[in-house]
């Protein structure tokens, strides 16, 4: 294993916000685009030097982004790379045989376009979104992509049609990571609200939620319940989880394990069998995991050879018939897993000045790229079987196609809570919660029947007279669930855990507000309202009608709770970019260039052991 950071200037020494190789056998070089702060994309080739390490050359500048860009993904079947960036849009671009320059260079420079060997074209723009895309992930045929945004949502496309197939706004903030199953039965989301969801892409519905999980000693009977994920002050502007090549496991970034007051980063590893708790956790006790990729390679187990001169096989922790690796990015360091053993086998880190950003192999398992926020990326080169032996066959994918965009069109009435426009965010909320009172009935209760009850409730029974101190009773019962965050994540960790409704008041306003929500969780079925409320007036779920000052009510309760949360539960250092990753992109730049270029060649002397070298002089493309 060798590493190189190449004395590049990628995206002209601007942070560097993503990277992939293409993946498909069609391209006869290692091929990388590269995307970053500014608006281009860049492709790249990778060939291995006479030293064992990466050695690049700039083939093209891809010029149509109008601001910076966030995520680059080749599709796997075809020339085509989609790209998603701050201006809401996703490009596919398409490599251009003839060699023949674009019809509308209004976009390129001209000394760029000179130095350009390859030329792309953009054959399609995906507009769905109204805020900045963060991650893009295509299913194995290329087909169909999905895609996570700042606009709160997750969009399922249709990409030989251009069109949305479906829109998903369960998500309480950002959407800062999604993965496509390898064999196209679930999507995965991971968003800054600390909620994964994963949704069914046949049924176009959330099928899991998970977002806390239970700890506590039996001996003292007590249970507490922690949040499994970071919350917002994160210093990445991403959480890039992923399923295996196989579709057996989904590796999920972001994760923190809460032991006391102790708390330590971690990755989860759920089992396709259910997701609704995690098998594994791989700890990372520096700093916080951000990105998860796996090598599209599939390796035969490893075995050891015994006195006798028998093969013996060594444990396998996933209970593979084969060897699958992959590669976790921390804020500031690399480890690599394989699936037969929990103890990561290699470890890279102080290659950059700045947070990392995103991984990708090379379709061989030769290469690892890394981008960093510095504005450079580095190259892990491993040897021919130094990883392992490859399989001479993949094993053969069962693969489930989603319904065309044109087939959804007539099923759009029922889920209109999930193929609606993302800009009617107030409205979708009580959709989206009350899906989760369908999803996990034993804490919808006490937690969205209330919801639910205003969203049936028509605006023209505003007029109908009522007693006055109802309306006061009314703001109380609406406190708990207007805060922003946790009605999602009580709903959600209840499908994973049976003991969650018992400790419904785990948020930190608990401690100050009264527990009147409590009793009175209004809904519209007589029979579970009187089983959980103990207000002895019948009416009582006829009174929730004066609901219109909802508005004001929840506007009054979200900035104290959010902000007591972030005090509460992980102090952000006073440089962190809290709760604005948009806003807080750009200035990272400032300071970046000049600290990086004048002290790289001190760190490539001071980090032997990393084996970070530069194989050229810096040149820029």
């Amino acid at each position: 294993m060798k590493v190189i950071t190449c004395e590049i200037a990628w995206h002209n020494k601007e942070p560097v916000y993503s990277l992939d190789f293409q993946q498909n056998a069609e391209g006869k070089i290692n091929r990388l685009a590269t995307a970053g702060v500014d608006t281009a994309v860049r492709m790249w080739r990778v060939d291995r030097g006479p030293d064992g390490k990466a050695v690049v050359e700039f083939l093209s500048n891809l010029a149509r982004h109008t601001k910076a860009v966030n995520v680059v993904r080749f599709c796997p079947t075809a020339e085509i790379l989609a790209s998603g960036g701050d201006d809401a849009a996703i490009l596919l671009w398409k490599l251009n045989d003839s060699k023949e320059p674009e019809q509308t260079p209004t976009f390129q420079e001209e000394e760029d376009a000179q130095l350009n060997k390859e030329s792309w074209n953009v054959v399609k723009t995906l507009r769905g979104h109204i805020e900045d895309v963060y991650d893009i992930s295509w299913t194995g045929d290329g087909n169909f992509l999905v895609s996570g945004s700042v606009d709160n949502t997750a969009i399922m496309w249709d990409v030989q049609k251009g069109q949305k197939m479906c829109i998903f706004n369960d998500h309480k903030s950002y959407v800062q990571g999604v993965t496509w199953d390898p064999l196209g039965q679930y999507i995965s989301t991971l968003s800054c609200d600390r909620v994964m969801r994963v949704y069914s892409t046949h049924a176009k519905k959330k099928a899991y939620s998970v977002s806390k999980m239970t700890s506590g000693s039996a001996v003292e009977g007590e249970v507490k319940n922690y949040r499994m994920f970071h919350d917002d002050s994160m210093r990445s502007f991403f959480r890039r989880l992923t399923f295996t090549p196989d579709g057996s496991f989904l590796l999920v970034p972001a994760g923190c394990v809460e032991a006391g007051e102790n708390v330590t980063n971690t990755t989860y590893v759920f089992s396709r069998k259910s997701f609704k708790r995690p098998i594994a956790h791989l700890p990372c006790p520096a700093k916080a995991t951000l990105a998860v990729r796996c090598c599209p390679v599939y390796f035969e187990l490893r075995t050891k050879e015994a006195e006798d001169g028998s093969v013996q096989a060594l444990p396998n922790t996933f209970q593979l018939p084969y060897r699958l690796v992959f590669a976790v990015a921390s804020e500031d360091s690399i480890f690599f897993y394989d699936t037969q053993q929990m103890l990561p086998f290699g470890y890279v880190s102080n290659i950059h000045y700045h947070t990392l950003s995103d991984l990708s192999w090379s379709r061989d398992g030769s290469f690892l790229a890394v981008s960093s926020t510095d504005g450079y990326c580095s190259f892990v080169s491993f040897e021919e079987q130094e990883l392992g032996t490859p399989l001479k066959e993949n094993p053969p994918l069962d693969i489930i196609t989603p319904a065309s965009a044109s087939e959804k069109k007539g099923k759009r009435t029922p889920a209109s809570g999930r193929t609606s426009s993302p800009v009617p965010r107030p409205s979708s909320i009580p959709a989206t919660q009350e899906k989760e009172k369908e999803a996990s009935p034993a804490s919808a209760l006490s937690k969205t029947a209330s919801v639910s009850e205003e969203k049936r409730t028509p605006l023209g029974l505003k007029a109908k007279p009522q007693p006055r101190r109802i309306t006061l009773n009314t703001l109380e019962g609406w406190s708990k669930p207007s805060t922003p965050k946790s009605p999602a994540t009580h709903t959600a960790a209840s499908s994973s855990s049976p003991i969650m409704p018992k400790s419904a008041p785990s948020t930190p306003m608990s401690s100050h507000r009264p527990t009147t929500p409590k009793t009175a969780p209004i809904t519209p079925l007589g029979s579970m309202s009187a089983k959980n409320t103990t207000t002895p007036k019948g009416p009582t779920p006829r009174r929730i009608s004066l609901t219109p000052v909802l508005p004001k009510s929840s506007q009054t309760f979200v900035t104290p709770s959010s902000t007591e949360k972030a005090k509460h539960e992980r102090p952000s250092p006073p440089n962190d970019p809290v709760c604005k990753p948009p806003e807080s992109k750009r200035p990272k730049t400032d300071e970046t260039p000049a600290h990086v270029d004048g002290t790289s060649t001190s760190v490539q002397s001071s980090e032997p052991s990393v084996g970070m070298e530069s194989n050229s002089k810096p040149t820029d493309p």
